[in-house]
């Protein structure tokens, strides 16, 4: 039984460590709730709530603005770019949306830090595993 857990275990822990902390970009951007669409739906609990608070506050995506980091023009293919945190103000709450970024270039090289060779090679970025908390306050205060 034990064996058979193993290889799970090593893909778990190497999926972590592939992934890049876009927390770290020095930019942000904004975009529309919309544009996040497929990273809300890869969790069902994070599209209902957000559809919750739509229908609350009678929205549509579209009608939101949000904020991500952003890419600057030192990405040689990803400038201009969105990765999370997120930030989008629904109502009188604030909905901060994380997720695991994965940042690869030719043939599947996957980056794991910010360097002078990630921004002049990626050329992709992928976002999953979303988590997210409400507060009642902006997150970008605390910036």
């Amino acid at each position: 039984m034990f064996a058979r857990g193993v290889p799970f275990m090593l893909v778990l822990v190497a999926s972590s460590a592939m992934a890049l902390d876009t927390a770290k970009l020095d930019q942000w951007g904004s975009l529309g709730l919309e544009e996040l669409t497929s990273l809300i739906d890869k969790s069902s609990q994070l599209k209902g709530a957000v559809a919750e608070a739509l229908v609350k506050i009678n929205k549509k995506a579209d009608d939101i603005r949000c904020e991500g980091t952003r890419f600057s023009n030192r990405w040689r293919h990803l400038s201009g770019e969105r990765a999370s945190p997120y930030i989008c103000n629904i109502g009188d709450k604030w909905l901060e949306i994380r997720a695991t970024a994965r940042v690869t270039g030719r043939r599947g090289r996957v980056f794991e830090t910010i360097t002078p060779e990630a921004m002049k090679n990626a050329t992709d970025i992928s976002e999953t595993n979303p988590t997210w908390k409400w507060t009642d306050q902006d997150p970008r205060a605390t910036r």
